[in-house]
């Protein structure tokens, strides 16, 4: 077995303004209303024959995949959809989708919806290159080869798989969520249109925009964080604090949905600059262990992980207090205590279900064993062992909700 590259986090030099750091964007971005529709022309640009739109039924529903043919097919275009796509995508459908690929002549891949489809299809693409299985390209620079190049549209505002060097794929086998990190997996082209967005229900609005919320703030306190990282974190964070709750409350408000996808753009461009960090080792955790949507466990792990990196991040906490456009002339500890608060009352207010409702206290030495063990736990300002994120977890279940909103 190929030794693993070692974590970037491990490697670092420097701490702050004189750290190291790679600012690798890849992905061209279009971003606008009504940009889906130059899909055949950017198809084209490639010289690709083969297309594969890997969707899912939710998606093809709403009328997107038929589209995206009709474009592909009046320009010569050879089309095939696969459509083979969950929540929480699994290993098993990028293995057939690949196989599927290969016996088609695959050359480019579509990536059409939110992020479980973009994120099959960058993982198919993956294999199409190198083969295998999925978890044999786990973790940070495991690939021999270069992906086909892939184009995503995305159908939410959150996951910010579009620009993303990531392809995070369960392991049916493991239940493990596994993190496929490379900058060669980010698309090549995203088109960002925030009108696909403007159909999708308000509890999905809710749970994809704290996704994107999640982004920015496990960029923020990342240990891999970079001025630029820094700003766009900030910047996603403010997009949410004025947007997220005015696009679930009113689903046709162009401004808001347009908000979104910039949110969900700049915050996702800010975590493949750094990484994300323990708000996914716990977030993951949870989704790998019940199949819970994985908005809603970021949602919930956000806090969670902020009281833990507290005194460690105290002075990115004041910043984001500042960029939530919250009071800012107390003393740092009280103003970065609001922006956790912040947090906590925006998912009360968001109906986000809280974590007693989403695990069994009997499962809390596996969850923090699966937190311990994902790829992005290095990537966490504070050290944290099996014994800490089960403390995470405890300290979370024992206080009333109440509470936690208003110390």
């Amino acid at each position: 077995m190929t030794e693993q590259p070692a974590h970037p986090a491990n490697v670092r030099r420097g701490v702050g303004i004189v750290a190291d750091g790679t600012f690798h964007m890849p992905t061209r971005v279009q971003f606008g209303r009504g940009i889906f529709d130059t899909l055949a022309d950017e198809v084209n640009a490639f010289q690709a024959k083969h297309v594969m739109i890997v969707s899912d039924p939710g998606v093809i529903s709403l009328g997107f995949v038929d589209r995206a043919v009709n474009q592909l097919q009046a320009a010569g275009i050879e089309t095939l959809v696969f459509s083979q796509v969950q929540p929480n995508p699994r290993d098993i459908h990028c293995v057939a989708g690949a196989d599927l690929a290969r016996e088609n002549n695959i050359d480019l891949i579509v990536g059409l919806g939110g992020g479980s489809p973009v994120d099959t299809a960058k993982c198919i693409a993956v294999l199409l290159t190198n083969g295998g299985h999925p978890r044999d390209w786990e973790n940070f620079g495991t690939l021999q080869h270069p992906p086909i190049p892939v184009i995503a549209i995305p159908t939410t505002a959150g996951t910010g798989s579009e620009v993303s060097p990531s392809a995070i794929i369960t392991d049916t086998v493991r239940k493990k969520k596994m993190n496929l990190f490379d900058p060669r997996i980010c698309p090549a082209v995203a088109l960002v249109d925030p009108d696909l967005t403007f159909s999708v229900p308000p509890k999905v609005t809710a749970a994809t925009g704290m996704d994107a919320l999640s982004h920015a703030i496990d960029s923020l306190h990342c240990r891999l964080d970079t001025p630029a990282s820094d700003g766009m974190a900030l910047e996603g964070a403010r997009l949410v604090a004025m947007y997220l709750e005015r696009a679930v409350a009113d689903g046709n408000d162009v401004e808001a949905r347009c908000g979104m996808m910039q949110a969900s753009l700049v915050s996702g461009i800010a975590v493949g600059i750094t990484d994300v960090s323990g708000c996914h080792s716990i977030a993951e955790a949870i989704g790998a262990t019940y199949d819970t949507p994985h908005g809603i466990t970021c949602a919930v792990g956000l806090p969670m992980i902020m009281d833990y990196n507290f005194e460690i991040s105290k002075a990115k906490y004041v910043r984001l207090a500042h960029a939530f456009g919250l009071p800012t002339n107390g003393e740092d500890a009280a103003v970065a205590q609001s922006a956790i608060t912040y947090v906590r009352e925006l998912n009360e207010r968001l109906e986000i279900p809280r974590l007693t409702e989403l695990i069994d206290p009997a499962d809390l030495d596996l969850l923090a064993a699966k937190a311990l063990a994902n790829t992005s736990t290095a990537s966490n300002p504070r050290a944290a062992d099996a014994a800490d994120f089960r403390g995470i977890f405890e300290k979370e279940l024992a206080i009333p909700f109440g509470e936690l909103v208003g110390r």
